[in-house]
């Protein structure tokens, strides 16, 4: 089903009904965002939150269309935004796009790498991707001579193809805002029919409203929002209870391992300011730097902190024993 949304509102609305593209790899565990559980948290509210984009993601969005153009005119194609949103009927798969490749140029003589590609397949989609050269180098890894996107992105391009019905998509990835790259993949229809069966299965713990086991410690912070408030009238009496005595025991040690560190840390702190005196930087050997530059003083204006849950676990210490 192919969706033209009128507005971002509606846009979002349909995204909340679906696993996009950009979900997918949650249902994998290949996500650097989002975790299964909490997307299911995401999608099983009663309305969609508000993305917010950094300033990265802002200045990716804004260099897209230059991005697009480059392409278009180095490979000799014509190149369109595709604003359709478009899902996959009765599996709760949809998906948003960038832009799409739907002609040739006439008179072009250079790289021919996507013109062939459109000959043989017809239209393909064009995924942009602005990344910092740290970033690529590091984890845009060369496989056997070819350049391989990150999985959850590899995945993302799968999702999109699956549910458009097109054979292949380019990736066009702007590297340190200077060096275009392209990546060129095919429609893996084994990856589609696996990626499917997993969204819906994801769908089907949504309407039963069969929550995943969080994944700990990457969803430690979204649980204590859950439990943001403790009630000062309930007490419970946890003393039989193992795992609770075990836990609160792993959790005072990792606490007196933190204090330890932050000891050590702050003293070797304290010598090396009394040996680097008022540098502002210093070269140490094997790559390692160290910069002690003065940060201005800052008003802060008031604000309103949020509240939440004064979480402790406290040992009396010990009676010693009478000589």
């Amino acid at each position: 089903m192919i969706h033209y949304p009128a507005n971002r509102e509606e846009w979002l609305t349909l995204r909340h009904k679906h696993v996009c593209s950009t979900d997918q790899a949650a249902l994998h565990g290949l996500s650097p965002y989002t975790t299964m559980f909490e997307l299911y948290l995401s999608k099983s509210a009663a309305t969609y939150t508000e993305w917010e984009a950094g300033e990265r993601a802002e200045w990716g969005i804004a260099l897209e269309d230059a991005v697009a153009r480059k392409i278009a005119a180095d490979y000799g194609v014509k190149v369109r935004k595709l604003s359709a949103f478009v899902s996959r009927d009765g599996t709760g798969m949809a998906s948003s796009f960038d832009y799409e490749i739907v002609g040739l140029k006439e008179g072009f003589e250079g790289d021919s790498v996507l013109r062939g590609m459109y000959t043989e397949s017809g239209p393909g989609i064009l995924e942009i991707k602005c990344v910092d050269w740290l970033v690529f180098r590091n984890q845009w890894l060369e496989v056997d001579g070819e350049r391989e996107a990150p999985p959850h992105i590899e995945i993302q391009v799968q999702h999109q193809l699956h549910c458009i019905e097109r054979k292949w998509a380019a990736l066009g990835v702007l590297v340190g805002g200077n060096s275009l790259k392209l990546i060129i993949r095919d429609y893996d229809a084994t990856v589609g029919h696996a990626l499917e069966v997993a969204t819906k299965a994801f769908m089907t713990r949504l309407a039963r409203k069969q929550a995943p086991d969080p994944v700990l410690p990457a969803d430690a912070e979204l649980i204590a929002q859950i439990y943001n408030f403790g009630d000062p009238s309930k007490v419970v009496d946890a003393q039989a209870n193992s795992e609770v005595l075990s836990l609160c025991t792993e959790y005072l040690d990792a606490s007196t391992l933190i204090k330890a560190y932050e000891d050590r840390k702050k003293t070797a702190k304290a010598k090396l300011l009394m040996l680097i005196g008022d540098a502002s930087k210093v070269i140490v050997a094997d790559g390692i730097t160290i910069s002690a530059g003065t940060v201005g003083e800052t008003v802060v204006k008031e604000f309103t902190k949020k509240a939440y849950r004064n979480f402790r676990v406290t040992q009396k210490a010990k009676q010693e024993a009478a000589a």
